[in-house]
């Protein structure tokens, strides 16, 4: 028998190469008189997406206001920009950049009606109120190809050396989300190349995950197979191209499927590790997710008793066979083996460096490890001991 599961709500989705141009007509259809876009600071640049966008819907005689977001979004940041922005009451709030900007601009949207703090709802670390406020419609427009912000309910926000944690509720989600492979050509290659592991390893913990389910499995198998695509050819100049399609709705799909089917061990570390070191997201979870899913693998095989290991041990396998059609031993410990070695192979060709760049060290690693447990981890599709985890916190270095 299929076990209970539920799929949540999505937002209206929209993918096409040029379809960010019709963004203009949106204020109009949707009635929206006064805008807020939150833009990466690149994009506000004269001639760049955001700066044109204001300027078209502003000849089409719309209040806009359009502001420069950057860095990981904290607490003190989405306060501020509320209590800034409140006095205009914006009708609508355009996310328009990559991860972090689209968590500021989804709590922004969340919070300026009420103009209360987000530390009233700040999961783990806040108050711990039930989130039940009317909020502003928020539109995403992705310029990176990782987090899938753009497809969830969370924002995640983060004080450095003290917590990154989560605001969530269903009222957070999208009113829409606009997918161009356009808007990912000038995001530098050291952004790309990380979130493009990001969205890799969110969907294979999602398709691995202790919660996963039919629907989830689906879009996580689809959007594995669009990584393959885009991974063969990102790092080519005469290919990149056409992988920047297959790769932004991989990741679109990733938030999808990490929603409602969440992840596991290598988010379970990532978010400590964001936490108290200034450490990129997909750098983590690119040196994290070969060493996890070896742990991983080596507790199913010795686990056989186990209900869901053989199934699990079986999920493994099919992602190697995906990744590696050309492994000549069809077993299933052959294919499990050869995912290994090719999730080390794309560590090695996007994210070179390890982690000890950031300030990790062998020393220094008890807090990650302290606050690991939550969240992601309860996902992960088998309980890994302390010194597992510290062992591939180690192989990340």
């Amino acid at each position: 028998m299929i076990p209970h599961f539920q799929i949540a709500q999505l937002p209206a989705l929209h993918f096409d190469q040029g379809v960010r141009e019709q963004l203009v007509s949106l204020p109009q259809q949707q009635n929206w008189q006064r805008i807020l876009i939150l833009s990466s600071r690149f994009l506000t640049r004269p001639g760049e997406f955001g700066h044109t966008l204001s300027q078209q819907w502003q000849q089409q005689g719309l209040a806009v206001t359009l502001c420069a977001v950057s860095g990981e979004p904290s607490p003190d940041s989405v306060d501020a920009l509320v209590a800034e922005q409140r006095s205009t009451q914006p009708d609508a709030v355009i996310g328009l950049g990559g991860g972090s900007v689209l968590d500021t601009a989804k709590a922004v949207a969340g919070l300026l009606p009420s103009g209360r703090s987000v530390m009233d709802f700040l999961e783990g670390v806040g108050k711990g109120h039930p989130f039940h406020e009317t909020t502003t419609p928020f539109v995403a427009v992705p310029t990176t190809a990782g987090t899938g912000s753009e497809t969830t309910k969370n924002a995640v926000l983060s004080r450095l050396g003290e917590f990154k944690k989560s605001f969530r509720s269903e009222r957070l989600l999208a009113h829409s989300v606009w997918l161009d492979p356009d808007l990912l050509r000038t995001c530098p290659e050291t952004v790309l190349y990380p979130t493009a592991m990001d969205a890799f390893t969110q969907l294979l913990e999602s398709y691995t995950t202790a919660k996963a389910n039919p629907v989830t499995d689906a879009l996580a198998w689809q959007g594995l197979t669009l990584c393959r695509e885009a991974l063969e050819k990102l790092d080519q100049p005469e290919t990149r191209e056409d992988a920047l399609g297959p790769l932004l709705l991989a990741a679109s799909l990733s938030g999808i499927t990490l929603a409602n089917a969440g992840l596991g061990a290598v988010h379970g570390l990532a978010g400590p590790v964001g936490a108290f070191f200034e450490a990129p997201h997909g750098a983590v979870c690119a040196r994290l997710l070969a060493p996890i899913i070896q742990a991983n693998i080596d507790a199913l095989e010795t686990q056989t008793d186990t209900p869901q290991a053989p199934n699990l041990l079986h999920k493994y396998a099919q992602v190697g066979a995906l990744l590696c059609a050309e492994t000549q031993d069809d077993s299933e410990a052959a294919q499990r083996q050869a995912l290994i070695q090719t999730l080390e192979n794309l560590t090695r060709r996007y994210v070179p460096q390890g982690l000890g760049q950031y300030g990790l060290t062998q020393d220094n690693l008890s807090p990650v490890l302290e606050n690991c447990r939550s969240g992601s981890m309860t996902g992960n599709p088998v309980s890994l001991a302390d010194d597992t985890l510290y062992q591939a916190l180690l192989s990340a270095l």
